[in-house]
């Protein structure tokens, strides 16, 4: 990476999180007069680039935050910690999720998504069935039954929904309206 470019991002970082050159040093534990030098165009060594860089990652200033925060003013600190804490995904213990759990519950989200949205079309066709057949009481419940799915859709992709106990209560809703929608099915037969 350029120096400009180096220069330039340190710059955006310090300006995202609201901190002085000298606050931003202590931070991460770089010299105050290796950031003016290296905002002025100076490259940094490999070891401060790659936590400037790091720097960008929000969870990884929180660690910077535990471990050094206490070197910052308590008003920088608190506006710091405001900024990098609302950029975070906690679990829920209150534990900072790494970016493969953050992907894995993403993947999951969009599982239940796809499976609801089979569901929703399998009652389409079995109340459509009924209808052909003159049942409008098991179209009825068809109708209820696709309501009940279709008010979880948008909660499966909420940020509330952001966990695995949440994803699992969703989950297990959707298998209770797949098994009802099954035993119609088999009584229709």
């Amino acid at each position: 990476m350029s120096e400009l470019n180096m220069s330039r991002q340190i710059k955006e970082i310090r300006k995202r999180y609201g901190l002085s050159q000298q606050a931003f040093a202590r931070l991460l534990g770089i010299g105050e007069a290796s950031i003016t030098r290296y905002e002025s165009g100076i490259a940094p060594t490999k070891a401060n680039a790659n936590l400037i860089r790091a720097a960008m990652i929000p969870e990884f200033m929180a660690g910077c935050l535990e471990r050094d925060g206490d070197a910052l003013t308590p008003k920088q600190r608190a506006s710091v910690e405001k900024i990098v804490y609302a950029e975070i995904t906690f679990d829920e213990e209150g534990e900072i999720m790494d970016m493969t759990d953050i992907y894995e519950l993403t993947l999951q989200q969009e599982v239940l998504n796809e499976t609801a949205w089979d569901v929703m079309a399998q009652i389409s066709r079995a109340r459509a069935a009924a209808r052909a057949n003159g049942d409008s009481a098991l179209a009825m419940v068809y109708d209820d039954i696709e309501q009940q799915v279709a008010r979880l859709v948008p909660a499966i992709l909420s940020e509330k929904s952001g966990n695995r106990d949440s994803l699992g209560e969703i989950r297990g809703q959707l298998i209770g309206f797949q098994k009802l929608l099954e035993t119609q099915l088999a009584k229709a037969a």
